[in-house]
Order: structure tokens, then C-alpha cells, then sequence
């Protein structure tokens, strides 16, 4: 009985991980950095502020937009980054301005960063809120020829790769061949072997540290469209079974689907098309598309929207508040959402 009862708190525990997943897997995965700060800005004047975006992630980030939340300037308008690709890294220069009567001194501005990420079959939006030092400095007072000076402000947004991560595991590769060389030479120094296996050890501990290993792990994900874990749902046209339609017909308590959709979203096309077929089946079934984008406080309202992160395609059944994400096995999880039998 013991055994038994403890197989089924497993099994319980497995399920309930299982549909935790889609809301844990929607973590952050970027990171954002200020090169300098506090930004100084003269009053009156403009100056900008570098953002370093990195990806840290397996995953590509698409259509990242900054804007300004609050803070003693105003924000110019930034063109969002389309995409950036899973362990890369750009730079966002944000143009920045203070009015003349900007009260001097250092103060908080705070951003709010927007992006998105899919990954298989369902798509994250992600709202981030950044801070950064603002110094409104006076202006120098006006030149000889009356033009009026602003503080210096220096940044530089370089985004080249420093040498010293090119040139060291070259340098620890040849240092390990040579000593197994020499170990080979001479088969009876074991000194040469611990060597080799020391600099072996420090050259993988310097691929941690330059996220080698995410990196291979970026190219497999590429490469190996099958692997189990990376595979990608394809996104083919919608088309209720003929046994799923016979027993959408058979319903007969009304019940209202709401589906939440996003522009950026690569699988709610075909989570749309399906539940539009099964309404046009089951009479007693209405449909209420509900795009997150337009009507942030609906998804926020229903539970979509959990700390400023949105997850979609997601079918909600608003009698019941049962909510089904992704579209993988989607016509049937949607016959059981429906208690069609």
C-alpha cells in the first residue's frame, strides 16, 4: 500500500511539473547593462546613454524596444532591434534630454524594456524595468562667440571581442599540444602528463568562463533540429478530424473560449484557425480572440499576463478558468477542455 500510494505522490508531483513548465520556462533571457552611470546630461541640452543588451540564452530574442518609465529627462525615439541571436550582444544608444529647468544633480530615470522569445511551439513576451543614474549638470556659460557649452560627456560603445579572448585558448591549445608531444617523446615522464592535464583543466575552465558551452549548445540547437528537448513544432495549417468535428457537434452547454494572440507570436495562427473551426462546428461554442498587445489589462485580468511576462497561444474557458497553452496535441487537449466525448 505504501508503495503504492508513494508511486501515485510521484506521478502527481511529474504532472504538476509538467504543467508548471510553460509558466517557469518563461524567464528573462536577456541582460542589460549601463556602460557608464551616473549619465551626466546638461540642462538644456542632450546626450544619450549606451545600453548593452546580451542574450544569454539558446533561444533568439526578437523586437527589443526601450522606453523611458520616469525619470529628469525625456527619451528620443529608439528604433527597436529586430532579433538578436542566442549569445549575442548589441549595443542601444538611448538619445537623452533635459529640460532648462531640470532640477540639477543625480536622480533615478527607469526604463522599461520589451521583448519576446519563442520557443517550440509557444511564444513569451517579457516587460523588464532597468534604472540608471541621471546627473542633470549645469551648462558652461556661453563662449566668446556666445555659443553655449555643454559638459563633456564621454561613452564609448565598443563592441568589439577583447583580444584576450582570442589570443588565450589559442595560447593554452598550443601549450597542450606541445606537452603532449613531449610526453609522447618521452613516455616516461609523468610530469609532462599532469601538466597537460592541468593546462587541459584551466583551457575548459576558461571555455565556461567565455560561455563556450552555451555557445556549442547555440549551434546544436541549430544543427540538430531532432534532438530531443530543441525539436520545433511546425506551423501547419489547422484541420479539425472528422472525429473531433462529430463530437464538437454533439455539445450542447454554451460555453465562451477566449484566445490570446500576439503579432509575434508564431504558433496563435494555427490555435486560432483551430478554435474557429471548432466554433463553426459547435454551435453552443462562442470565440473571442483577444490580441495581448491591444488589451494588455484582459490578459493581465485572466491571468495570462503573471510579473510583467505573457505567455501565448493560450485558450481560456472562462466558466471553468481552465487555460491551455501551446498548440502541441491541441485538438485533443481542446476536446477535453470542452468535455466533448
Amino acid at each position: 500500500m505504501k508503495q503504492t500510494t508513494g508511486r501515485a505522490m510521484f506521478i502527481a508531483g511529474l504532472l504538476l511539473v509538467i504543467a508548471a513548465q510553460p509558466i517557469v520556462a518563461q524567464s528573462p533571457i536577456l541582460d542589460f547593462v549601463f556602460e557608464t552611470a551616473p549619465v551626466i546630461v546638461p540642462a538644456g541640452g542632450d546626450s544619450f546613454a549606451d545600453l548593452h543588451v546580451t542574450n544569454t540564452s539558446v533561444q533568439e530574442a526578437d523586437d527589443i524596444e526601450v522606453s523611458l518609465v520616469e525619470g529628469p529627462v525625456t527619451l528620443a525615439t529608439v528604433e527597436p532591434i529586430e532579433e538578436l541571436a542566442p549569445f549575442d550582444d548589441v549595443w542601444i544608444r538611448l538619445p537623452l534630454n533635459a529640460d532648462e529647468s531640470a532640477e540639477l544633480g543625480v536622480s533615478l530615470a527607469t526604463f522599461e524594456v520589451l521583448y519576446t522569445y519563442c520557443i517550440g511551439d509557444m511564444c513569451y513576451q517579457i516587460l523588464e524595468e532597468i534604472s540608471v543614474g541621471i546627473d542633470v549638470a549645469a551648462a558652461i556659460p556661453p563662449s566668446d562667440d556666445g555659443d553655449t557649452v555643454a559638459p563633456a560627456v564621454t561613452a564609448s560603445a565598443e563592441t568589439g571581442v577583447e583580444a584576450w579572448r582570442i589570443a588565450l585558448p589559442i595560447v593554452l591549445g598550443v601549450l597542450l599540444a606541445g606537452i603532449l608531444l613531449a610526453g609522447h617523446a618521452r613516455r616516461r615522464h609523468w610530469s609532462l602528463r599532469l601538466m597537460a592535464f592541468v593546462i587541459l583543466g584551466v583551457s575548459l575552465g576558461v571555455g565556461f568562463a567565455l560561455n563556450q558551452d552555451q555557445q556549442a549548445q547555440s549551434i546544436g540547437a541549430v544543427l540538430c533540429t531532432s534532438c530531443v528537448g530543441i525539436e520545433v513544432t511546425p506551423h501547419v495549417e489547422a484541420v479539425l478530424s472528422a472525429d473531433a468535428r462529430e463530437r464538437l457537434a454533439a455539445l450542447e452547454e454554451p460555453i465562451e473560449l477566449l484566445v490570446f494572440s500576439a503579432p509575434w507570436c508564431h504558433a496563435c495562427p494555427y490555435a486560432k484557425q483551430l478554435v474557429a473551426q471548432a466554433a463553426d462546428v459547435a454551435a453552443a461554442l462562442t470565440v473571442r480572440v483577444i490580441d495581448v498587445d491591444e488589451d494588455r489589462d484582459a490578459a493581465d485580468r485572466y491571468g495570462i499576463v503573471q510579473s510583467g511576462r505573457t505567455i501565448v497561444p493560450a485558450i481560456l474557458r472562462v466558466d471553468t478558468g481552465e487555460i491551455l497553452f501551446g498548440i502541441e496535441d491541441l485538438e485533443e487537449r481542446l476536446l477535453s477542455l470542452l468535455g466533448a466525448k
